[in-house]
């Protein structure tokens, strides 16, 4: 019974695959960009994903849109801290922004004129080989997106 419910989940999944459905939803296309909304866990963002926390998920989950979409924010850059790094700094926060400033003004550089997007950051602590780390992403709150019409 066990190997006939084996094969009937092989078949399902490989006609499934075959069709282009997937059990997890969309994937990243060879651009490393989703093509279609998709949810995901906040700390999988990726640098240049265009998305909107989801509402009532304290910030641990997004919704991911392609850039042409209306969203709140884009990831503008992403690293890693140790705690020296930290330390050397005073506390995360200013370990944070300080680390963003460069990829906040590189994105300065890609606005329109007038446009003055928010700086922002969102982190999680990871530990590595026994060390303590935060990874972080910056983010920047994105210009409106404005129709062709108008």
């Amino acid at each position: 019974m066990i190997g006939r419910a084996a094969a009937i989940l092989f078949c399902t999944t490989a006609m499934l695959a075959l069709a282009g459905c997937s059990f997890l939803g969309p994937s990243r296309g060879p651009d490393g960009q989703f093509s279609e909304p998709t949810q995901i866990n906040s700390a999988d963002l990726l640098t240049g994903d265009c998305f909107t926390f989801d509402e009532g998920s304290n910030l641990a989950t997004s919704t991911v849109v392609p850039c042409d979409v209306e969203h709140e924010f884009r990831v503008i850059g992403q690293g890693t801290l140790d705690d020296a790094a930290i330390a050397a700094a005073g506390d995360k926060q200013i370990a944070i922004n300080a680390a963003c400033d460069e990829p906040f003004a590189d994105f300065m550089e890609t606005v329109a004129e007038g446009v003055r997007p928010d700086q922002q950051f969102i982190s999680a602590t990871i530990e590595e080989d026994g060390e303590q780390l935060t990874e972080y992403s910056c983010l920047a709150t994105d210009a409106p997106i404005v129709s062709a019409e108008g």
